[in-house]
């Protein structure tokens, strides 16, 4: 089955924020549960060798929305580490309000940066390993290259996890799943404003638009072999790539994950 980059609400810079925050709300609360702690652990302790490879006590978040599966991953890290972990949460859309929840409730870990956030032109200042979790899909394979040429170009490494795959069983059952959760969770997941009730409970605009991205977001993720062909189209002399893929049980069967890193030589992936 071929990637197909169609369109997804969320992409969209005219984007009203009452709907992307719908969406990066529920997306954080989805990827925090503990269904998805399996997935979560094996991701950390993939972020704790690249940590210990890097020599890197940061985590430069890309694309975070409203957090993803950041403090959960945040907390686990802390679990299996001695040395503490700097989380920055970045997004070229900051969600603020999320933002100030995920710097509240982990004691310190995590930091919010409320400029917007471009992947592929990242401030020098931000320094450290770059994640991007759940969010890769949102680019062409042009802009891959872009974002991971400027993580070459700054000598970061760089770390994406993508918990998707590309079928369509995958695709009809996360826009159903979206569905119904932006219907029966609406009021657990961030702030329940008026606004909110009115485009969930009466016309329910939200959790529609909800489902339709999470049913692109499959049919446009990419597998291991297509991210490391892009990785090793960029010029990346003494920097080295590694892709592949894990399955987690989940309720519905293997829970799949695609991920990418790259390492300058000082770090390189085993």
């Amino acid at each position: 089955m071929r990637r197909l980059h169609a369109f997804e609400w969320e992409d969209q810079s005219w984007l009203p924020r009452v709907f992307r925050d719908f969406i990066t709300d529920h997306l954080k609360y989805t990827h925090s549960q503990p269904m998805r702690e399996g997935i979560n652990l094996a991701i950390a302790r993939q972020l704790s060798s690249v940590l210990d490879r890097s020599g890197s006590t940061t985590i430069v978040d890309l694309c975070s929305g409203a957090g993803g599966p950041v403090s959960q991953i945040g907390r686990l890290l802390a679990e299996r580490r001695t040395t503490p972990v700097r989380i920055v949460v970045t997004d070229l859309f900051p969600n603020e309000s999320a933002f100030r929840a995920l710097e509240a409730e982990s004691a310190g870990l995590i930091h919010g940066r409320y400029q917007a956030t471009d992947a592929a032109d990242v401030p020098g200042e931000l320094e450290g390993v770059r994640t991007i979790f759940t969010a890769i899909h949102h680019f062409t394979p042009r802009q891959v290259q872009g974002v991971l040429a400027d993580a070459v170009r700054k000598r970061a490494p760089i770390a994406v996890f993508e918990p998707l795959e590309r079928r369509v069983q995958m695709a009809a059952l996360v826009g159903a799943m979206s569905f119904l959760r932006g219907l029966t969770h609406t009021h657990r997941v961030g702030r329940l404003t008026v606004a909110r009730s009115v485009l969930t409970y009466i016309v329910p605009v939200a959790p529609m638009m909800f489902a339709w991205d999470g049913m692109i977001s499959c049919l446009r993720s990419y597998n291991a072999d297509e991210l490391l062909a892009i990785a090793n189209q960029v010029e990346a002399a003494e920097y080295a790539w590694e892709a592949g893929s894990f399955y987690v049980s989940g309720p519905f069967g293997p829970m799949p994950t695609t991920f990418l890193i790259g390492l300058p030589a000082t770090g390189r992936p085993e």
